[in-house]
């Protein structure tokens, strides 16, 4: 059966019945939980909520056993094991945390990471007991951005766990603006990595479309401060791979148009072997071009750089930050060198 896609009007349904709301349609590529309506704070949302209960019956737990709250649980005798969620966002977040269903009582160590293995945030889980949820807050919270995909995750050291097998096999979950993704051959989820692999500690593994209890925690509404949008970065720079001449400009298109008072020969700037090279700069503002003109010939047979500061602002005020899956503000650099 092909997947349903979900309208705006049943969007707009969904969120109207409530928190506790499920949209569950045979073959749907995703399940849609409504999220639990603002209070004019800041709280953290999940995949799951603490009240959540699996339901599941020990058939569900092949040769593992059923805890009390009707989880799966497996206490396996292995080197530890890594284990975790990959999950997108349809727009701009703050990541605060992580929340489990433990089973482990030890200190547990949770990651947030980008879907290349870079770690964006590590923290903590304190000894605490088993059978139970628990939240883990990041020392600082992480932006995340649509279109890219991120994994959420935390270290067993007794790899002890919950799980339930084929959760992801036919749908994700979606709660507001997080998708936890439905699980392929190609792309698996839940994923997981034991310590004594060659994966290391990103976990990247399937196993039967398991959900492993693992969920982001993020920022519902968004703080104070933050986007709903991501702000401006570079998606083009001329000249590019080949060689340039020596009397070469240098063109650098934004994806956002700019605030021209934060355009200056020190905030995009050309640098080359002897330090910064002497240019006039000029604003296209319907390309959201900017143009370095040498006020010299470049030397031929050498290597030069464009340097973009995240001091340059969009219209709306927010800053360039050319990698925004990275924690901080992340200039732009490109090299290229002439003939």
């Amino acid at each position: 059966m092909r997947p349903i896609m979900l309208t705006s009007c049943v969007a707009r349904f969904v969120a109207a019945l409530g928190s506790a709301a499920v949209l569950a349609v045979a073959g749907l590529a995703v399940t849609v939980v409504a999220p639990a309506p603002a209070s004019g704070r800041v709280t953290t949302t999940g995949l799951w909520p603490t009240s959540f209960r699996a339901h599941q019956t020990a058939a569900d737990c092949g040769r593992w056993r059923l805890d009390e709250h009707g989880f799966c649980v497996a206490d396996d005798t292995r080197n530890g094991l890594e284990l975790g969620v990959r999950f997108r966002t349809s727009r701009v977040l703050r990541v605060t945390g992580v929340r489990i269903y433990r089973f482990d009582t030890a200190t547990l160590r949770a990651s947030l990471w980008s879907s290349s293995g870079t770690l964006l945030a590590r923290g903590t889980f304190a000894p605490g007991p088993a059978n139970a949820w628990q939240d883990m807050t990041f020392p600082a919270p992480v932006t995340i951005v649509p279109g890219r995909t991120y994994v959420a995750s935390y270290f067993s050291p007794n790899t002890r766990y919950a799980f339930r097998y084929g959760y992801f096999a036919r749908s994700g979950r979606t709660v507001g603006p997080v998708t936890a993704l439905r699980s392929t051959d190609r792309e698996p989820n839940g994923v997981h990595c034991y310590e004594d692999a060659i994966c290391g500690s990103f976990p990247v593994r399937g196993y039967r479309s398991s959900t492993y209890w693992v969920t982001p925690l993020w920022a519902t509404p968004p703080a104070a401060g933050v986007a709903t949008s991501p702000g401006p970065r570079v998606v083009r720079v001329q000249p590019g791979h080949a060689l340039a001449k020596v009397t070469t400009t240098v063109q650098v298109t934004f994806s956002e148009p700019l605030r021209s008072s934060t355009l200056t020969t020190a905030t995009v700037r050309l640098v080359g072997p002897d330090g910064r090279v002497a240019t006039r700069l000029s604003y296209a503002a319907a390309q959201r071009r900017v143009v370095l003109d040498p006020r010299r010939r470049l030397r031929p047979g050498t290597r030069y750089r464009v340097e973009v500061s995240t001091r340059v602002r969009d219209t709306a005020g927010r800053r360039l930050d050319q990698r925004p899956a990275m924690t901080g503000l992340q200039r732009g650099v490109w090299r290229f060198r002439t003939r």
